[in-house]
């Protein structure tokens, strides 16, 4: 709130506070810490570490090397190069269980009549919202990043591999509501090795930009599609928002090992019976989401040291 961001953020059991705005926030910040005599430095990347021993010494990056006694790393879950670096460099990287999946899309209006009844609309109620689990005992599935009146956006970090992901603006006043269906992802899936674990989220992304046609288009298709597991027939009252309509037909369950897309059609019709219409024919999914959280761990010692 300090750096601009909406004050009723401080109350709220599920604050917002806007892609519009945060990068507003993020500005102020960053002037901040330069205000206090701190060094911001964009455009720069770290591609290597310098050991003493087992004790850090330096870093390497575009910019030259720097003497570092320490070093935080916070580079989310999807820095694959710098994981590399730090994996060839024996530090202690471990593989760990994630989850992949799709957007969602209904209409917003669909929504929030199914979750406030005849009180939908009314101008004293938030967007509706939700969050849904499923489990097989074997596998889960569950709807994550929840976005009310928002719009699925491009997420690729790689040339020849796609992911989407989700976003809203701070009014929420899309005509489109989503959020992702993911399933769970063990490490018996993909061999149990943190090269392994990037690999798998490669081959599907490199599968979702195949079936997009090769130009980042996202390949959708309904979810009476999905459940019939075929190719997209035609799309309905709910129209994809993803990069204004960039998308290419495609059988999206055929993308993910049989276990996994038939895991993730039995969650949808599960939901379908929490949530009215979750599961109707016209909403639409988008594939693929792989970057829900990072599939590898990067571990340090009782001694503070990231080397085995």
């Amino acid at each position: 709130v300090q750096f601009g961001a909406p004050e009723e953020i401080l109350t709220q059991a599920k604050p917002h506070v806007g892609t519009d705005i945060l990068g507003n926030v993020v500005e102020a910040m960053l002037a901040e810490i330069t205000r206090l005599g701190g060094t911001v430095m964009t455009q720069t990347k770290l591609t290597d570490l310098r050991f003493s021993g087992t004790a850090l010494s330096s870093v390497l990056t575009t910019r030259g090397e720097m003497p570092a006694g320490a070093l935080v790393l916070a580079i989310g879950h999807s820095a694959r190069d710098t994981y590399s670096m730090l994996l060839d460099r024996g530090c202690t990287v471990t593989p760990k269980d994630f989850s992949v999946g799709m957007r969602i899309e209904h209409l917003k209006s669909d929504i929030d009549r199914a979750l406030y009844g005849d009180f939908a609309g009314h101008k004293a109620l938030p967007y509706a919202e939700y969050n849904l689990s499923y489990n097989t005992k074997a596998r889960g599935v569950y709807t994550f990043c929840m976005c009310p009146g928002g719009e699925v956006v491009a997420g690729a970090s790689e040339h020849g591999g796609l992911c989407v992901n989700g976003m809203s603006a701070y009014a929420r006043n899309g005509r489109n509501s989503n959020s992702a269906v993911c399933v769970s992802v063990y490490r018996s899936d993909y061999g149990d090795s943190p090269r392994a674990a990037i690999e798998f989220q490669r081959t599907l992304e490199r599968a979702a930009f195949t079936a997009g046609g090769g130009d980042y288009s996202a390949p959708v298709c309904t979810v009476g599609d999905f459940l019939s597991d075929r190719a997209c027939t035609a799309l309905g009252a709910v129209q994809p928002t993803y990069r204004g309509g960039k998308v290419r037909g495609a059988n999206l369950r055929a993308l993910f090992p049989k276990e996994l897309g038939d895991t993730l059609a039995a969650g949808l019709v599960d939901f379908g019976r929490k949530i009215q219409g979750f599961d109707a024919p016209h909403a639409l999914l988008s594939g693929v989401e792989t970057r829900t959280s990072a599939p590898l761990r990067l571990q340090r010692g009782d001694d503070l040291t990231m080397l085995g």
